[in-house]
């Protein structure tokens, strides 16, 4: 927190100092992390000076005769080289932290026209992404950022347009279409100026799709919670569809691992979805349980103690057994056959 206005003013410039040094690769400054959880702006740096940073300074001096001279013709000659719309978006985030007005709209005038030929998902959501952080900012740098918003609504709108395609793929790829998806929906929560009726719309059709990554599907869905769009009964409903007995263990499971990847006290609170899994698992031959132990193991990886806890605690009341007994039965080291087991997943043959 600054004290006064002229405060402000040498905080806001020794960022521009130290970011355009970093630019530069001399090794002066270095980014540590903040804790500041209401103030994204907040920078902390630890410096250093070393012999190293003085020679890295001389030979900056090949690029121009001061320091912003240097970083402009670095920024430049980066736009002027990139292959892809995500090099150009990430000399417009260092544009924005320099404080380089005239290379931020060198930049932002490169990427607009780039962005009319751009097509893969993930050049556009990490670009997308990367043009949010900027905006959220404001005008906290006081660089002129309006230029920005008609790229990004470009961006945005056409990976809902491809994405739903981007979704037929192998479970390698679904990482890559997931971790798009969660960019372009931080982006859509961050800006009321992006096409949130599209986004739903996507949403939505690849949260109920057959032919598409289950995962996919199930993480869809959990954003679909997460925005308070899907209701108990359509969630069962689809649970229900998802982990029914004619369907291969795999993409039952495989949708549920999609499902836990969000919101995860929002899954713990429906009894009727772990109900409807204790059924399903049930249900399923050793093979077939074997496999959708593999993914299930997966899904709950990311489930802390308290959680899991929690989870025990549904089973008990659906069980009818006591919970607490059922906690320290769960939690106790595992018999000797069902390590067995457990060791045995790694090896487990998917006929892929």
């Amino acid at each position: 927190m600054v004290k006064s206005e002229k405060a402000a003013f040498l905080d806001l410039n020794r960022s521009f100092f130290l970011n355009q040094l970093r630019v530069l690769n001399i090794c002066f400054g270095e980014k540590g992390n903040i804790s500041q959880d209401n103030a994204t702006w907040a920078e902390s740096w630890v410096l250093r000076w070393t012999p190293e940073a003085e020679i890295q300074l001389v030979e900056c001096t090949l690029k121009g005769d001061t320091i912003s001279q240097a970083v402009s013709f670095e920024i430049k000659e980066r736009v002027e080289n990139a292959k892809d719309i995500g090099v150009i978006a990430l000399a417009i985030e260092d544009a924005f932290n320099c404080g380089m007005s005239s290379a931020l709209n060198y930049a932002t005038a490169a990427l607009q026209k780039m962005a009319v030929d751009a097509v893969a998902l993930e050049q556009l959501s990490i670009t997308a992404y990367r043009l949010s952080e900027i905006i959220k900012y404001g005008n906290i740098r006081f660089l002129e950022l309006s230029p920005l918003v008609p790229i990004i609504k470009q961006l945005f709108f056409r990976a809902c347009i491809i994405l739903p395609n981007e979704c037929a793929c192998d479970d390698g790829g679904s990482k890559v279409v997931i971790k798009a998806i969660e960019q372009l929906n931080k982006c859509e929560r961050a800006h009321d100026f992006l096409n949130s009726e599209q986004w739903l719309k996507t949403i939505k059709y690849i949260a109920q799709k057959d032919d598409i990554n289950t995962k996919i599907s199930g993480f869809a869905a959990a954003i679909l919670l997460e925005k308070g769009k899907m209701d108990e009964d359509n969630l069962s409903s689809e649970i229900k569809r998802r982990l029914s007995k004619g369907l291969p263990a795999a993409l039952g499971a495989g949708y549920f691992e999609g499902l836990a990847m969000k919101n995860h006290y929002a899954l713990i609170a429906r009894v009727g979805l772990w109900k409807t899994l204790d059924e399903y698992l049930e249900s399923l031959d050793d093979e077939e349980f074997k496999r959708a132990l593999v993914f299930l193991r997966r899904a709950f990886a990311d489930f802390n103690s308290n959680e899991k806890y929690s989870i025990t605690e549904n089973l008990g009341e659906i069980w009818g057994v006591d919970k607490q007994q059922l906690s320290e039965t769960i939690n106790s080291p595992l018999s000797k056959q069902a390590q067995e087991l457990i060791d045995s997943l790694d090896d487990f043959d998917f006929d892929l």
